[in-house]
């Protein structure tokens, strides 16, 4: 169980802070409480898509999806940075975490990483159903313990707030993208 937790608490932590990021914009409760079941959601769903996908696409794909999850946080963050420079009515990208585009590639820059941790599941003994169920919750949770501290980060911050979350959203898919590269 130690193992499993260890995991998800490793996974999750990319949801953390992106969560806080997002969080910074002013997010209600309800919106919270979607974004990161959805996030949970898609923490079941990838590692399991990676499960099934076997070994050998696994250390392609592991790699690839790492990247692609990197670069969507690299540019939702760089929009969010170069919108912030402009007045309100001239804004040109709204992340916007209502619209299910928006959500979902929210959620698919930090759980592709969970893609690849499903392709090593079945070698290590774990059980595939308890664990899914545990990078679920615990990604979930993660996400809005992290976006309650950006609401409160951000409502201290005022307008920095937003360049704040779009450097948060750019550097977690830079390190993304590092970590892989020297992996």
């Amino acid at each position: 169980m130690l193992t499993v937790l260890s995991l998800a608490v490793a996974l999750g932590t990319d949801a953390f802070s992106l969560a806080i990021g997002v969080g910074m914009k002013g997010v209600g409760l309800r919106d919270n409480l979607k974004i990161s079941g959805v996030i949970g959601l898609m923490h079941i769903i990838m590692p399991l898509i990676g499960y099934y996908l076997g070994s050998i696409a696994g250390k392609i794909l592991g790699d690839v999806a790492g990247y692609l999850g990197g670069a969507i946080l690299i540019f939702l963050g760089t929009m969010m940075l170069k919108d912030s420079q402009r007045e309100k009515e001239e804004k040109e990208f709204q992340f916007d975490h209502n619209s299910g585009l928006g959500l979902m590639a929210l959620a698919l820059g930090v759980s592709l990483d969970a893609l690849s941790v499903g392709f090593s599941l079945g070698t290590i003994g774990l059980n595939l159903w308890l664990t899914l169920i545990a990078l679920g919750v615990v990604s979930a949770v993660m996400t809005s313990g992290g976006i309650l501290l950006g609401d409160k980060v951000g409502s201290f911050l005022g307008k920095r707030a937003e360049v704040l979350g779009a450097a948060i959203l750019i550097v977690l898919g830079a390190k993304i993208i590092y970590d892989l590269f020297v992996a």
